[in-house]
C-alpha cells in the first residue's frame, strides 16, 4: 500500500513524539495478576550456555566455551534447523532458519538492539555485533507469530543478556576464561566482572581472539585468519522496587580479516553499541508494568583486495526505541506498544586502481529506511489450554539521497512507502499431564530491505553477478502454519514440529542482460524482483532421554523443502536434513560426551543462482569437562576426529574458483579454561 511522501525529518519527529511521550501517560484501575510462564510455551525454541539441574527438558544446553566463541551463528547452529552462511572460515556466520535469511529473520538483542550491516557483502551481519560472554541464552521464535520484539517474517532469534542480581550487601564476582584451537592457532580469552549491591548492578566485560587460518580434511590450507575483541560495560540501578534503569554500552573491533568467498578482506570494523532501557511495574494503575528499550549503534567498516590496490570505507548507523505496556487480570494478558527504527549506510571513500572505471553512484547511494510499528498481543489461559492472538502494523519509509543515473533512468523517484500487515493466532492444548499440542498460523508481511531496496551493482550473493535493487518491490507476505507436539516427564522430553508456509511476492533475483555489469569479473546484474508464489515446508524433532542416573542422549532432526510454485524450481540456498546425536555421561566432577552429525546430500538446488549439490557428510567430536576445584573448569574436545574433508551446502564458493565451497576446519584439539569468582 502506497502513500505520499512525507519529509524524513517530519517522520523523525513523528515517532520519536509517539514513543516518547508514552511514558507521562497515567491509567487508574485495580487488578490482578497471573504468572503465564507456569505454562509452557512449547512455540518457543532457548539455546541457553550454562543450565543449572537437570538438562533433559526443553532448554538446549551448549558448551562452556561458547563463553569464548565470538561467532554467534556458530552458536545458533546448535539446533539443526538453523545453518549459517559462511564467507569467511572463522567470522560472521550468518544464521538461515528453514530457509528464511537475511532481514526475513530479526535478530535482536534485549528485544530490540541490533545494528545493520555497513558491509553490501554482509562481512558484518548483525548477529556479528553480538558479545556471546555476555549472552546467557537466545530465544528463538520460528515463524511470524510473535510481533512484540519487532517485525517477525520468517522468525526471530532474540539474545538475552546476563540479568542483574541485586544483594543486600555488596558482593564482587566474575569470570576468566581461555581457550586454544589447534587447527588454526586460535587463541581465546574473554573475562567478565560484577558488582553488586541493593540499588546497583555494575559489570565490566570483555573478550581478545586471535587466529591464523586452517587447514580442511584434505590438508588444504584454508584463508580464515582474524582478530576480533569487545569491550563493554552495563549498569542496572533499581531506582525502588518498581523501577529499574539499564544502561550498556560496548565496543566490538575487528581486524585483518581474511574472507575466502570474498573479493575483498575486512580491514577494520569498528562498532559502537549503546542501548538504554527503563522497566517500571505499577501497583495501583490500569497496566501493571511499563517497559522502556532505546538503542543506537554505528558501524565504521573498511575491507579491500588483499593487495590493498582497491579499498572501500563504508559505515551503517541503526537507532530506535520501544515501549511496551502491559495488562494482566484474571487469566488474561495483554501487550501493547510502539516501536520505531531506523537504519541508514553510506559509502565514505573509494580507492580503485587507475585502470577502472569511475563508478555509476555508489554502492548503497546514502540509502535510508525509517519505520514507526505498533503491536498488540493478548493471551487467555484457560483450564489446559492457552490461546494467543497478535498483531502488528507497520508504516516502512525508505529513500536514497545521492541515487546513481541507472536508477533514476529505471524507476525515477526511487522512494518508497509501506503498510505492511501482521496478524496470528495460536491455541496450545494440555491433552495429558505431561503432552500439549500447539497449533499456531500466521500471516506477516516484510518490506524490502536496504539491499534488496538499493544495492548498486555489487556482488552480494553466492555467484559473481551483481545486484541492482529495486525501490519498486511489493512487500513479501509468509503465509504459514505450525503444529507442535510436545511430551515430558522426569526422563524423556520429546517434541515435534511440522510447518507449511506460502509465499506472496517473496523477493528474489532476476538476472538481467540488457544492463551492463560494472565489473569485467561479472557475468551480469541480477535484478531485485518479486516472485508471484513460492512455498516453504518440513519439520523438526527432538528427542531426550535421561535412561540411567548418569547417562542422557539427545537426538535432533530437521528438514526444509522449497520451492518456487510458478517455475516449480527449488529456492536457492536451502540447506538439506540434519541429524544430531548425543550422548553424554555426568559423572559429578567429570563429564564425557560424544556427537555425531549426518547432514544428507542436498541436489535440490538452483543453478541459476550458482548453486552446486553437496554431497553428505557425517562427524563425530569428543568431549570432556572435568571440574578441577570450585567453580574451575576444564573443557577439552577432539573435533572432526575423523578429519573428514566436507562442506556445509550454504558455504559460499571461493573467489578465487567458483567451482569449490569454503571446506570446513579438519581434525582439532581444543582446550578451555574457565574460572568463575
Amino acid at each position: 500500500m502506497k502513500f505520499q511522501n512525507i519529509s524524513v525529518s517530519r517522520r523523525l519527529k513523528m515517532g520519536a513524539a509517539v514513543l516518547f511521550l508514552m511514558p507521562s501517560a497515567k491509567f487508574f484501575a485495580q487488578n490482578t495478576d497471573i504468572d503465564t510462564l507456569q505454562y509452557k510455551n512449547i512455540e518457543v525454541v532457548k539455546i541457553v550456555k550454562l543450565v543449572a539441574g537437570d538438562k533433559n527438558k526443553s532448554k538446549i544446553a551448549t558448551s562452556n566455551t561458547d563463553l569464548l566463541n565470538h561467532d554467534a551463528g556458530k552458536f545458533l547452529n546448535s539446533i539443526p534447523e538453523i545453518s549459517g552462511i559462511k564467507k569467511a572460515g572463522n567470522y560472521a556466520t550468518d544464521p538461515v532458519l528453514r530457509g528464511f535469511k537475511y532481514e526475513q529473520l530479526n535478530i535482536v538483542i534485549d528485544g530490540a538492539a541490533h545494528a545493520v550491516n555497513a558491509c553490501p557483502g554482509r562481512m558484518d551481519p548483525a548477529v556479528s555485533q553480538v558479545n556471546m560472554n555476555m549472552v546467557q541464552e537466545a530465544e528463538i521464535f520460528k515463524g511470524p507469530y510473535h510481533f512484540r520484539n519487532g517485525n517477525s517474517f520468517g522468525g526471530t532469534i532474540n539474545f538475552i543478556t546476563l540479568k542483574p542480581v541485586f544483594s543486600d550487601q555488596p558482593k564482587f564476582g566474575g569470570r576468566i576464561s581461555t581457550g586454544y584451537e589447534s587447527n588454526g592457532s586460535i587463541f581465546r580469552n574473554e573475562a567478565f566482572t560484577e558488582l553488586s549491591t541493593k540499588k546497583l548492578v555494575f559489570n565490566l566485560f570483555g573478550s581478545y581472539q586471535k587466529g591464523d587460518r586452517y587447514k580442511d580434511g584434505n590438508g588444504n590450507e584454508v584463508r580464515s585468519a582474524f582478530l576480533r575483541y569487545n569491550l563493554g560495560t552495563k549498569g542496572n540501578f533499581k531506582w525502588n522496587e518498581n523501577n529499574m534503569t539499564t544502561l550498556q554500552i560496548n565496543t566490538n573491533q575487528g581486524r585483518d580479516v581474511e574472507f575466502a568467498a570474498l573479493q575483498m578482506d575486512l580491514i577494520y570494523d569498528k562498532t559502537w553499541m549503546f542501548q538504554l532501557k527503563h522497566s517500571a511495574d505499577f501497583d495501583h494503575s490500569f497496566f501493571n508494568k511499563f517497559d522502556f528499550n532505546s538503542y543506537y549503534s554505528v558501524v565504521d567498516h573498511s575491507m579491500g583486495s588483499p593487495d590493498r590496490k582497491m579499498v572501500s570505507d563504508v559505515k551503517s548507523f541503526t537507532y530506535g526505541a520501544k515501549g511496551e505496556l502491559k495488562k494482566s487480570w484474571n487469566s488474561n494478558v495483554l501487550y501493547t506498544g510502539l516501536d520505531y527504527k531506523n537504519e541508514s549506510a553510506e559509502n565514505l571513500r573509494m580507492v580503485m586502481p587507475a585502470m577502472m572505471m569511475p563508478r555509476d553512484g555508489t554502492s548503497w547511494q546514502d540509502s535510508e529506511i525509517a519505520q514507526i510499528g505498533w503491536f498488540g498481543e493478548y493471551q487467555r489461559l484457560f483450564s489446559g489450554g492457552k490461546f494467543t492472538a497478535s498483531a502488528r502494523l507497520d508504516y516502512n519509509y525508505s529513500d536514497a539521497k545521492q541515487p546513481s543515473k541507472l536508477f533514476t533512468n529505471l524507476y525515477g523517484d526511487v522512494s518508497a512507502e509501506d503498510l505492511n500487515h501482521n496478524l496470528s493466532v495460536g491455541y496450545s492444548k494440555m491433552l495429558s499431564t505431561n503432552s500439549q499440542l500447539a497449533l499456531w498460523a500466521g500471516r506477516a508481511q516484510r518490506s524490502g530491505s536496504l539491499t534488496e531496496r538499493y544495492i548498486n551493482l555489487f556482488t552480494v550473493g553466492n555467484d559473481n553477478y551483481e545486484i541492482l535493487g529495486n525501490p519498486d518491490l511489493q512487500p513479501e507476505t509468509n503465509n504459514q502454519a505450525d503444529l507442535i507436539y510436545s511430551f515430558s516427564n522426569e526422563k524423556v522430553y520429546f517434541q515435534a514440529n511440522v510447518f507449511y508456509s506460502y509465499l506472496q511476492d517473496y523477493i528474489s533475483g532476476v538476472i538481467r542482460p540488457d544492463i551492463k555489469a560494472y565489473s569485467m569479473m561479472s557475468p551480469g546484474v541480477r535484478q531485485m524482483q518479486n516472485i508471484d508464489r513460492a512455498m516453504k515446508t518440513g519439520f523438526e524433532s527432538r528427542f531426550n532421554w535421561k535412561f540411567l542416573p548418569a547417562l542422557r542422549t539427545e537426538l535432533a532432526i530437521a528438514y526444509t523443502y522449497a520451492k518456487d510454485l510458478d517455475t516449480g524450481k527449488p529456492l536457492p540456498e536451502i540447506f538439506p536434513l540434519d541429524f544430531r546425536w548425543k550422548l553424554e555421561a555426568n559423572f559429578s566432577a567429570l563429564t564425557l560426551g560424544a556427537n555425531y552429525r549426518f547432514a544428507a546430500k542436498q541436489d535440490r538446488v538452483n543453478p541459476d543462482f550458482g548453486e552446486m549439490q553437496t554431497p553428505d557428510f557425517s562427524l563425530l567430536n569428543l568431549n570432556a569437562k572435568y571440574e578441577v576445584y570450585k567453580n574451575a573448569f576444564i573443557d577439552v574436545e577432539l573435533s572432526n576426529i575423523f578429519d573428514r574433508a566436507y562442506a556445509e551446502h550454504l558455504n559460499r564458493t571461493l573467489s578465487t574458483n567458483k567451482t569449490s565451497r569454503i571446506m570446513e576446519r579438519g581434525r582439532s584439539l581444543n582446550l578451555g579454561f574457565t574460572y568463575s569468582f
